[in-house]
């Protein structure tokens, strides 16, 4: 264990100081993750202002893509882009070499960025709950307990999609078109834009029977108060469990198979 934690501080360390190079792109990533959530409060926050909308008042939107901006952040996965560069680059080879797997590195990577940047958020939440009674959350620990945990399963699973899909790069010249197309239907389909109970019903149907729900509208359900009763919670991290598992052995079976046929010069 004690290994371990060594190995993963130097990693996150290692990605700490990397960061800090490209302090002005992380800050435009950010500012873009703010800007798509800010932009659909501000269609909703129009359309209430002529009364509820299905239950959902002014206050009930703003807390919302508030919760959106912070676990989206939270739970962001971009390791498609560089796992397919580095398969298609060769810079896979001399990550081979070394005495832990790839993928600790992309972990470290992740928690590193999101330490730093989902903490930005998190205060510009809090200073604009100062003067804008509607984004407060009432002082519940137990329910903040509850979405931390669906919160850590919600990146679980976008981390172990993001990482399989990339890993098609083994067989593929554009893993990152898949990615890319993922993103697209999730901002329907994982309540980016719209809550979930807003959208027509077979759209919302389809959406419960994938994995989207579970990586963004579920958490912020949650951290929100919009989930009550139990068999919300029952589903909810049922089905974040069940995904999970199902990201993590897909990627397990894709990087065996990947690894045994890939071959470069270079890197």
């Amino acid at each position: 264990m004690k290994i371990w934690v060594a190995r993963y501080w130097a990693l996150i360390r290692s990605a700490w100081l990397v960061d800090l190079q490209y302090r002005a792109a992380i800050a435009i990533w950010m500012l873009w993750n703010v800007t798509e959530p800010a932009i659909a409060l501000g269609i909703w926050w129009s359309i209430a202002g002529q009364g509820t909308v299905q239950g959902f008042a002014r206050a009930d939107f703003a807390r919302y893509f508030f919760g959106v901006t912070l676990i989206n952040q939270l739970t962001l996965a971009w390791d498609a882009w560089y796992i397919d560069r580095w398969i298609r680059h060769g810079e896979m080879n001399y990550r081979l070499a070394r005495p832990i797997g790839p993928v600790h590195e992309a972990i470290a990577d992740n928690i590193a960025y999101k330490a730093r940047t989902a903490s930005i958020i998190l205060l510009l939440w809090v200073l604009v709950a100062v003067f804008w009674p509607a984004v407060r959350l009432p002082f519940d620990p137990a329910r903040w307990a509850l979405a931390l945990l669906a919160t850590g399963l919600a990146a679980g699973i976008r981390f172990f999609n993001g990482y399989t899909t990339g890993l098609l790069a083994f067989w593929t010249t554009r893993a990152t078109s898949i990615m890319e197309l993922q993103f697209g239907v999730s901002l329907f389909l994982s309540g980016r834009i719209a809550p979930l109970s807003l959208l027509p019903a077979p759209i919302a149907a389809a959406a419960r029977v994938l994995w989207f729900p579970y990586v963004l509208s579920f958490p912020v359900d949650v951290l929100t108060g919009a989930a009550r009763n139990p068999t919300q919670y029952t589903h909810g991290f049922g089905g974040q469990l069940a995904w999970l598992v199902a990201w993590a052995v897909a990627c397990l079976v894709v990087w065996r198979r990947g690894v045994r046929q890939y071959g470069a010069v270079g890197g």
